[in-house]
């Protein structure tokens, strides 16, 4: 009776921990702004609390899509970039993304 409690409990526990995967990532929209050698700033996130634009240091392939929803967990220090958009200049942080996945919500 025991070794079913004590599997049952470690089961939950694997659930339990498994369900919190997405718990400290943000929603986000992934904005293509243009390409950076035409005066573009490249495939930026727009982030859905406060409509931050940040510019990820790499995005991967699979998410270079204009408009596509997504969850992401960032490195923010505070540094930023000038962008050259014509005619005038933005200056957007820059964020290493560490996890990003597509936001089925």
């Amino acid at each position: 009776m025991r070794k079913y409690v004590l599997g049952t409990f470690l089961a939950l526990s694997v659930l339990t921990v498994a369900c919190k995967k997405n718990k400290n990532m943000i929603n986000a929209t992934v904005v293509d702004s243009g390409d950076i050698a035409n005066n573009g700033c490249g495939y930026l996130l727009k982030l859905d609390d406060d409509g931050t634009l940040l510019r990820p240091r790499y995005m991967p392939s699979a998410y270079q899509h204009d408009g596509m929803r997504v969850k992401v967990k960032l490195n923010r220090d505070g540094e930023g970039e000038i962008c050259n958009t014509y005619p005038t200049k933005k200056f957007l942080e820059v964020a290493d993304l560490t996890d990003i996945i597509k936001n089925q919500d």
